[in-house]
């Protein structure tokens, strides 16, 4: 090939390779056609007030992205205040009932709820796996071995998966009412001796709380098995007898559930989220 052949076939080359390069030109129609995916869901006042009527608790708030804190006073001995449980307290005869004159009259401790035998007593909210509860126990008799008062999370069909804080200073997987397994010493049911426990389950995790720090955590796959939304409580086994003067739960309530109480707030769940599956489209 002649010199004179060369150049205009380079130059062709550089402009092909230009030509592909090169960024397509704007096309201010199709960047307008992008949907935009839509803000996560708050909750408006009124959802809110809505939310905080399903219960019947001491002291109550609520957050716009769902943060709900419930304060049960059970001193009070305000009987509404068991409304928001299963069973709720009896008054008498019950293994879950409301103290009765000298019953539960001990230093620092005037009245509240007693828990007694083998049990399980369940809030009714449902909550997402992010969420914290703690509470007073005193106990009217010494522990013996194998005695265990359990703040429990608990979730699946039927709540049959547990993990629960036995006083704070074990944590357990629980079948029912039963320990199945779990990490730490069993600890010693002191008479009268006012336990300050529960837990907290946040990012996967859950740990044990005792005066108000963590005392014990796991992650593992098979203690939290298919982890998802569900219900906090007691569940107690053995020579038990104590009761329950306060309690105190904050975390995300589950939106399904607080939606299926209240329609408006349902409907508008729902078409949020078909907006975000428009927009993932």
């Amino acid at each position: 090939m002649s010199s004179l052949l060369k150049i205009p076939t380079i130059v062709l080359l550089c402009a092909l390779q230009g030509s592909v390069i090169a960024d397509p030109p704007a096309d201010p129609a199709a960047d307008a056609a992008k949907k935009e995916a839509p803000a996560a869901f708050q909750l408006t006042e009124e959802e809110q007030e809505r939310i905080l009527d399903l219960f019947q608790a001491s002291g109550e708030t609520i957050s716009k992205d769902g943060v709900l804190e419930l304060i049960y006073d059970f001193e009070s001995e305000e009987r509404s205040l068991g409304d928001d449980w299963f069973p709720p307290p009896a008054d008498r005869g019950q293994k879950v009932r409301w103290s009765r004159d000298w019953e539960g009259l001990c230093e620092g401790v005037s009245g509240g709820v007693i828990v007694a035998d083998t049990g399980q007593w369940f809030h009714s909210a449902v909550w997402q796996p992010n969420v914290r509860m703690e509470l007073t126990y005193v106990s009217f008799v010494g522990g013996r071995r194998g005695g265990m008062v359990a703040a429990v999370y608990a979730w699946s069909k039927k709540l049959r998966q547990r993990v629960g804080s036995n006083l704070g200073t074990q944590l357990l997987k629980i079948s029912g009412t039963k320990a199945t397994g779990g990490l730490g010493k069993a600890p010693d049911i002191v008479y009268e001796d006012p336990n300050k426990f529960g837990f907290e389950l946040k990012d996967g995790n859950f740990r044990t709380l005792l005066n108000g720090r963590p005392k014990l955590e796991t992650d593992n796959k098979k203690v939290l098995k298919k982890l998802g939304p569900g219900q906090v409580g007691l569940v107690w086994r053995g020579t038990i007898s104590g009761i329950v003067p306060e309690l105190k739960i904050r975390g995300k309530i589950d939106l399904d559930w607080a939606a299926d109480q209240i329609r408006p707030l349902r409907e508008r769940l729902d078409q949020h989220r078909a907006e975000i599956a428009s927009a993932n489209r």
